[in-house]
């Protein structure tokens, strides 16, 4: 058994994601203490009770502790063998750090999956709905791995209601191949039960911006029962780079489009060959990878160091981050 101290590095629900899904793929038990100590609402809440309970589920795994509040859990994983499943967060807690927790077990377990998992799609502190198909899946296809989203509806805070079916296909990672072509810029601007003129004003700032390159940016308008808006950008080409942003109470639209464009921009200038969000995200898939590379990076990010350390307790020097005169590289 794995002992992990959850207070670790950030010390949030990341740690605690990464290591139930790596306990799974090293077929391995794990205890983990100080469940998210660092938080001003420590131990398990609903969102990550959800995702806990749903990893024992699929791999047919015991698990003891998962209860509201909680600081320490003890789990010991089965074998996942495939299956239709669905999960209900019951808030708008998102459904995107939920399938961060799950897709692993679903690509290391046998056969095929479908998981249909409601909560929010667009909220704080998580990757965008349309950041998560668009860029962090892409990167796993490019890997080699079989995995699908769909949208059925978006859900917004703080009543969520959103719908995201997944479907995945085991398999083990291949490398990541990257390289510096960038040939266009694609992107999506929505509002959910709000006037549409918001959306439109996000996507002008964004062409308005970029006058260099091919810009492509869809406009969505929906319903659901709480409102909300946002703009996911990201790159096609050789290099794949994304970024996403939420709009706000009081934020005129014209900014939330232009931070979205300056922080791509950012990206795409500095050479790097992930963004900040999907060096931290794919870190346990690099890990897992039958292949070997290296990928340029920015200065790595308090997560980032996070989901390596916490990586490494399962598959030893998988990941490597090296500084070097030109900047950080992942090595795996």
């Amino acid at each position: 058994m794995i002992t992990v101290d959850g207070s670790r590095g950030e010390g949030g629900g990341q740690i605690l994601r990464t290591t139930v899904a790596m306990s799974v793929v090293n077929e391995t038990p794990i205890r983990i203490t100080n469940i998210r100590k660092n938080r001003p609402n420590p131990g398990l809440s609903n969102q990550h009770m959800t995702a806990l309970k749903a990893v024992a589920e699929i791999c047919h795994g015991d698990l003891r502790g998962a209860e509201k509040g909680s600081p320490e859990i003890m789990f010991d994983p089965g074998v996942p063998s495939g299956g239709s499943y669905q999960f209900d967060i019951g808030t708008a807690g998102s459904i995107t750090l939920f399938l961060q927790c799950v897709l692993p077990v679903l690509i290391s377990g046998g056969g095929e999956y479908e998981i249909r998992v409601k909560g929010g799609t667009d909220v704080k502190w998580s990757p965008p709905y349309d950041f998560f198909e668009n860029v962090f899946l892409e990167h796993l296809r490019r890997m080699s791995l079989e995995v699908r989203s769909e949208l059925l509806k978006r859900g917004h805070y703080p009543k969520g209601g959103g719908e995201v079916i997944l479907t995945a296909k085991s398999g083990s990672p291949g490398s990541l191949d990257t390289g510096d072509e960038i040939r266009t810029i694609r992107g999506k601007a929505f509002v959910t039960s709000l006037d549409e003129h918001i959306m439109r004003r996000m996507r002008k700032k964004v062409l308005k911006e970029f006058v260099d390159i091919p810009v492509d940016v869809k406009l969505g308008s929906y319903e659901s029962s709480s409102p909300g808006t946002g703009i996911t950008l990201w790159t096609e080409g050789e290099r794949i780079l994304g970024v996403g942003k939420l709009g706000e109470v009081g934020v005129p639209a014209e900014r939330i489009g232009k931070e979205a464009a300056n922080h791509l921009r950012g990206a795409m200038e500095s050479g790097f060959h992930l963004d900040r969000w999907s060096a931290d995200q794919l870190i346990p898939y690099l890990a897992m990878s039958k292949g070997h590379g290296e990928i340029r990076i920015g200065e790595p990010s308090g997560h980032l160091k996070t989901n390596v350390w916490t990586t490494d307790l399962f598959i030893p020097d998988g990941v490597i981050i090296e500084e070097r005169d030109d900047g950080f590289y992942i090595l795996y």
